[in-house]
């Protein structure tokens, strides 16, 4: 009788301490409800991402709102060490990437931004506490601790988000498999259910003011990418399209790819150019692909870079590798 009487209890204990390693925490529950309240919402901060001893530093402003069944993102993304901006839109009307440096929108047609996770917008922290993670109360907040799956960045393995206990986040940390932090999202001020001014989120229908660039001239071309996927560059050649020199690098090996580097000057008149192809993101740059293609513009050089072999986010490898390094 003692024996059964024990097990028993044993089962019970068990089923107990199970109840209580399964069940939502309390600040799961009250994110939870955030969520489900939240009209809007706007964060502001620093993200930096380091690649070995280089570094890129970014101010992001993420802003959100809904109406109805329809939602608003607002994205910017302003490049320190130029003070160039670039702006991700999504309203009624379509999906927009806005230059304003060369005074230029590109218009997609897609799902973004909730087709992939992005450090930068709070429902991307919010469904990490859905899925598989560690939870750590800490005098100033919560520490969520989780796997990093961010298809732009397959680099980034684990990650860890801190919220106040108001369920504002204050930072998130990914890092590599080397356990070092290449992405570091710190949010300075975040607001909720504030709302924004009318014309917010609308798209840009004439020249865009832009604030004051420290970029003082064009880079000198071409730049030579250090992620090759093991290919070797067998030509660089230059050539002219409307009196505009385009330098042409080709690499060949198990993966073949061309790339392609034009300066571009800033438009007089606001120019809106439809795109077919897919937006595409990577660590602090946006492009679009379409087919074969990746086409992206950063300070004020367009690349594009062109491969059957490549996939969209191995061609962003390719670009992203030249904005921290020029070999010759």
């Amino acid at each position: 009788m003692k024996k059964k009487v024990a097990v028993i209890v044993g089962v019970l204990l068990l089923a107990v301490a199970l109840f209580l390693v399964l069940k939502p925490s309390s600040f799961e529950k009250k994110a939870d409800k955030t969520m489900q309240k939240l009209t809007s919402y706007k964060l502001e901060g620093n993200m930096e991402i380091s690649s070995g001893e280089e570094f890129k530093n970014y101010a992001i402003t993420s802003s959100w709102m809904k109406e109805g069944e329809d939602e608003y993102f607002k994205v910017s993304m302003i490049d320190k060490s130029l003070n160039q901006e670039q702006i991700i839109l999504k309203n009624k009307e379509g999906v927009f990437v806005v230059t304003p440096s060369l005074n230029q929108v590109f218009k997609f047609q897609g799902e973004w931004p909730m087709n992939s996770p992005k450090p930068y917008l709070l429902q991307t922290m919010m469904d990490v506490l859905k899925n598989d993670h560690q939870t750590k109360k800490e005098k100033d907040g919560i520490l969520i601790s989780a796997d990093a799956k961010y298809p732009s960045a397959a680099q980034l393995v684990r990650q860890e988000i801190k919220f106040n206990k108001d369920t504002k986040p204050l930072y998130l940390i990914a890092y590599d498999a080397n356990n070092a932090p290449a992405l570091t999202m710190e949010f300075t001020a975040v607001s909720y259910n504030e709302g924004f001014e009318a014309g917010y989120f609308d798209t840009p229908k004439s020249s865009i003011e832009t604030p004051t660039s420290s970029y003082t001239g064009l880079i000198e071309l071409p730049l030579y990418p250090m992620t090759v996927f093991d290919s070797k560059l067998v030509a660089s050649t230059v050539s002219s399209v409307n009196g505009q020199p385009q330098h042409i690098l080709e690499f060949s090996g198990e993966r073949d790819f061309t790339v392609v580097q034009t300066e571009r000057a800033p438009s007089q008149e606001l120019t809106v150019t439809e795109v077919s192809g897919d937006l595409v993101e990577g660590l602090g740059l946006v492009g679009y692909y379409d087919g074969n293609r990746l086409t992206i513009t950063n300070s004020q050089v367009e690349y594009s870079v062109y491969s059957n072999d490549l996939t969209p986010q191995e061609m962003m490898q390719v670009v992203e590798s030249m904005q921290v390094s020029v070999m010759k």
